[in-house]
């Protein structure tokens, strides 16, 4: 072969041979940036939720959307996985089955401690600045025969039109701290109540009773409404209301916590509350990923309504109901005292 035959041949690595995929089109390597991006801060929110940070009202925010994130992070390993992005999908799998593990107990029934005193069946619904349906209310309480209400956002304007739909009838007996807004609560009940200090003042009225039952010992029970968390400025305040909340005490009365915590159980500091030796009763029922609270745009439906009882009690029943009126469902326990 000639000298001019040879330099015509072209050798593999020559510039004229076909380039790979993601060199001949441009929108590879934005793809491949997009998919290491949202893989690193998928990764950074794990950490922080697993870490417990939420220092700030938008970290507050992002953990009540844990459940969420949790299915986005397994679609996003799939897609990732597609790409042929397989560092990335390994890394985000992995995580998202550390996720998924945390919130599976919250779909398992637990097992409870053999309580077999007396029965009390307690609802919390948030009356929205007192915007509830006031007939809705009073017809849950006769229907679900409910022994204790708990009404976080009480307003005097709420409490005639609940008086007005029989609820003074069925539960004639009362602690109530109107406010003019959101800063109001009450306890209603069927047995007589005694109200007794338990915490020290928070921004909201949160009213301690004590329930006396007609047989067996009685029980303590605090109407909870804590600050929000996602307001500019008030992460603090949020977790420290939640710190301030009582804690059982062994040898003593059981203590039931009920109404709005304005946290979930993706929250360190509520997971903190319950550590002290509370049963979320969503919880020991398999329910706890049923959400209690929506309002779109603002917010995706979370669960941030809880009825926590002293462990040393067990949970009967557990439901959330719908209430007009109100961007919060009730939540209506059945607990069974030690």
């Amino acid at each position: 072969m000639d000298r001019s035959t040879q330099e015509l041949d072209l050798p593999a690595g020559d510039p004229g041979a076909e380039e790979p995929a993601s060199r001949r089109r441009p929108g590879g390597r934005r793809i491949g940036f997009l998919v290491w991006l949202l893989g690193l801060l998928y990764v950074a929110f794990v950490g922080l939720r697993i870490w417990g940070l939420e220092s700030t009202e938008y970290l507050v925010a992002a953990m009540a959307l844990t459940p969420y994130l949790a299915v986005f992070g397994l679609a996003w390993g799939l897609l990732a996985l597609l790409l042929r992005r397989r560092v990335v999908a390994g890394v985000v799998l992995l995580l998202t089955v550390a996720l998924l593990a945390l919130l599976a107990p919250r779909v398992l029934s637990d097992g409870q401690p053999g309580a077999n005193g007396e029965r009390i069946r307690i609802m919390a619904v948030n009356l929205f600045l007192g915007r509830a349906d006031a007939r809705t209310v009073a017809d849950l309480v006769r229907t679900q025969e409910v022994d204790v209400l708990v009404l976080p956002e009480l307003t005097e304007a709420a409490v005639s039109r609940l008086d007005d739909a029989g609820l003074r009838t069925l539960l004639p007996n009362r602690v109530f701290d109107t406010g003019l807004g959101g800063e109001g609560t009450g306890i209603a009940s069927s047995y007589p109540l005694r109200q007794v200090v338990l915490m020290d003042e928070t921004t909201m009225s949160q009213p301690s009773v004590v329930v006396d039952l007609p047989v067996g010992e009685d029980v303590e029970l605090t109407a909870v409404h804590v600050q929000p968390g996602v307001r500019p400025n008030t992460a603090g305040t949020w977790s420290d209301e939640l710190g301030k909340l009582p804690s059982p005490v062994s040898r003593e009365r059981a203590r039931i916590l009920a109404g709005d915590f304005n946290a979930s159980m993706d929250h360190h500091a509520f997971r903190e509350l319950v550590d002290r030796g509370y049963a979320d009763a969503a919880e020991e029922t398999g329910q706890a990923l049923t959400p209690t609270w929506s309002s779109w745009p603002i917010g995706p439906p979370v669960t941030i309504d809880h009825v926590l009882a002293d462990r040393r009690c067990a949970i009967a029943s557990y439901a959330v109901l719908d209430v007009p009126g109100t961007d919060h469902n009730a939540v209506l326990a059945e607990v069974i005292l030690p």
